[in-house]
């Protein structure tokens, strides 16, 4: 089996099962050090009652063990494994330690890195407004994530969603930019290029913020002007003066 069919040994009976029906779903949320969460959501409505709960749990704990195994060390952890009766869905969650380690081809790293690895697919981009792009203008300080999920899904029956931590700049034509830092592809290959950073508290406002705290602190420490007091004013009656002349 080549290395870039790992990823569905994952859910071997699963995904045969999904491939047929078109009813599985996959997250992967990236975090700025290359880890990364991934979600898979299948919808066993269609399934016939192929498969429960506790058989995709075993399929996923001996994939993680078996990717474990080629690592050399625990890179992979099942989170959990959760069945919707309402939805009809069961959901499997597990947290990977590095991209760049699960040993099926997939990528976490800087454009620049990727195109000394032999990468492929930067000829087939386009920007966030889904204009075609040259590769040559992609910069190579960019970051980049690539997965093979759906190397061989050529009918879209796979969707696959990638969340970045930052602002998607160019993704693969065809896909389709959900938000800033999210894209979901079905049936092209999962390919974003983004900029670190795009998205969080806007940084530019703390200084004027700051200048307009400080200006509040100054004013309410600012002693008062002291109060002055006016001295008591008498007014009396010329009834009441008292006539010390001698009289005449």
């Amino acid at each position: 089996m080549k290395t870039t069919k790992k990823l569905f040994v994952i859910l071997a009976v699963v995904i045969a099962a999904a491939m047929l029906t078109g009813c599985l779903a996959v997250e992967l949320k990236v975090n700025n050090d290359g880890s990364c969460d991934v979600t898979y959501t299948i919808d066993i409505s269609q399934l016939q009652g192929l498969m429960s709960k506790s058989d995709v749990e075993k399929s996923i704990k001996e994939s993680v063990e078996d990717m474990n195994r080629t690592a050399g060390k625990t890179i992979a952890k099942l989170k959990n494994v959760k069945e919707n009766k309402k939805e009809k869905t069961i959901t499997a969650s597990i947290s990977i330690a590095n991209l760049n380690e699960m040993g099926d081809g997939s990528f976490f790293g800087t454009v620049k890195q990727y195109r000394q690895q032999g990468g492929f697919g930067l000829d087939d981009m386009m920007d966030k407004k889904e204009r075609a792009v040259n590769k040559a203008d992609i910069p190579d300080d960019l970051y980049l994530v690539y997965s093979p999920m759906s190397e061989g899904d050529e009918y879209g029956l796979i969707d696959i969603t990638i969340i970045v931590p930052g602002r998607i700049e160019f993704l693969t034509d065809g896909g389709e930019l959900e938000k800033n830092d999210t894209a979901r592809f079905s049936g092209e290959t999962p390919l974003v290029v983004f900029k670190k950073g795009g998205g969080g508290f806007p940084v530019w406002i703390i200084p004027p913020f700051a200048a307009i705290f400080i200006m509040f602190i100054v004013i309410k420490r600012r002693p008062s002007a002291a109060h002055v007091v006016s001295p008591p004013v008498t007014t009396q009656s010329p009834d009441s003066i008292i006539n010390t002349s001698a009289d005449s």
